[in-house]
């Protein structure tokens, strides 16, 4: 039987590569805690985004009832001088004085161009979306 006697280079192979492995395991972890805080901080951050667009779809709301409540008093206390005009709110808040137009035509064409434009503009904050969505995925997978 041949005894094989340990050999110093290879000993001190064993001892680099097993240092190497060590810091790497350490290397490892840290970037797993990283990635746990970072997901944890995202999550936060959703959780914040949401409720200020809750709080402010809330207060959108809230000033479109003021003015209507609003456009309900003047109208029950008859300040509107002239008939033929009539007060509306605005999507920005301010309220418009618009001429009525005789004939169902003209209003008619208002109203679907609205409609089509609403759809746009859903389909489009939705693109928007999927796209912030996806991005950020693909961000994440390649940290």
């Amino acid at each position: 039987m041949i005894k094989e006697k340990p050999n110093p280079v290879s000993d001190s192979n064993r001892g680099i590569i097993l240092e190497a492995l060590r810091h790497s395991q350490t290397r490892a972890r840290e970037a797993e805690n990283a990635a746990k805080e970072a997901y944890a901080e995202k999550e936060d951050l959703v959780k914040v985004v949401l409720r200020q667009a809750s709080e402010l779809l809330a207060c959108r709301q809230w000033i479109r009832l003021l003015q209507l409540e609003n456009l309900y008093y003047q109208i029950k206390n008859k300040k509107m001088n002239d008939p033929k005009l009539s007060v509306c709110p605005s999507k920005d808040g301010k309220l418009q004085k618009k001429k009525m137009k005789k004939g169902k035509r003209r209003s008619r064409r208002y109203e679907d161009d609205l409609g089509k434009y609403a759809v746009v503009f859903a389909m489009g904050l939705g693109l928007v979306g999927a796209g912030l969505l996806l991005g950020w995925t693909v961000g994440w997978m390649l940290i």
